[in-house]
């Protein structure tokens, strides 16, 4: 079944909010606080945020479009970001807000004050849930809220969340 839908403009103001939040943001803990937020926003409204794939990659979920975003690999959106000393990123603008909900809001804060202290191996760690181990490459938004302990009733309002946005398409 096809999952949620990239929103790609909450997806880059995401990423830009987490990056002008931290004081020093590297790929591995924005990454990781996306996916966090993400999972916070599934089990809460029963949507991500950003709707993007996350991949599992050897230190956890990365999410597919804000990483290449991040590299540079998505045309007209060249300057949002500049990566140096290989891991560390900053915006090159501010996030614009318009596109995010109060919710969105509140899980990425969420996420961030939860996870900016954290370590690399503490996120990569926590990051490395029930999602992450029943993966092989594609980490599924079901996984994502189950590693988080969503119930039943919130699965299936998830997936037919999923169904609703895939009618949406057509």
């Amino acid at each position: 079944m096809k999952e949620f839908n990239l929103h790609r403009e909450k997806a880059v103001n995401s990423l830009l909010f987490v990056i002008n939040k931290l004081e020093k943001a590297d790929t591995h803990k924005t990454y990781k606080i996306l996916y966090f937020a993400d999972q916070k926003h599934l089990l809460k409204y029963g949507r991500p945020i950003l709707g993007d794939t996350y991949v599992k990659m050897q230190y956890g979920p990365v999410p597919s479009f804000v990483k290449n975003v991040v590299d540079e690999d998505i045309d007209g959106l060249e300057e949002v970001v500049a990566k140096y000393n290989r891991y560390f990123i900053k915006s090159l603008k501010d996030a614009n807000l318009d596109y995010l909900s109060e919710s969105d809001v509140e899980c990425l804060l969420e996420s961030i004050e939860e996870n900016k202290n954290l370590t690399f191996p503490e996120l990569t760690s926590k990051s490395h849930d029930f999602a992450y181990e029943k993966s092989n490459w594609i980490i599924g938004y079901s996984d994502m809220a189950k590693a988080i302990g969503a119930s039943d009733d919130v699965l299936r309002y998830i997936n037919q969340q999923m169904i609703n946005e895939s009618i949406e398409l057509r």
